[in-house]
């Protein structure tokens, strides 16, 4: 099974794919912003 955190890559190892690197930022912002634009509407809601 391999570990669920991994430590830093050896000196050799090839780097992953750009798109692929980049994809992990887009997917990370949009939650965020998901999660972001959730909480506002639940406090508007609250406040209404």
């Amino acid at each position: 099974m391999k570990p669920i955190i991994e430590g830093p890559p050896e000196a050799g190892e090839a780097k992953r794919p750009l798109g692929r690197r980049l994809l992990w930022f887009v997917a990370l912002w949009v939650v965020g912003l998901g999660a972001t634009a959730a909480l506002a509407y639940a406090l508007r809601a609250l406040i209404l």
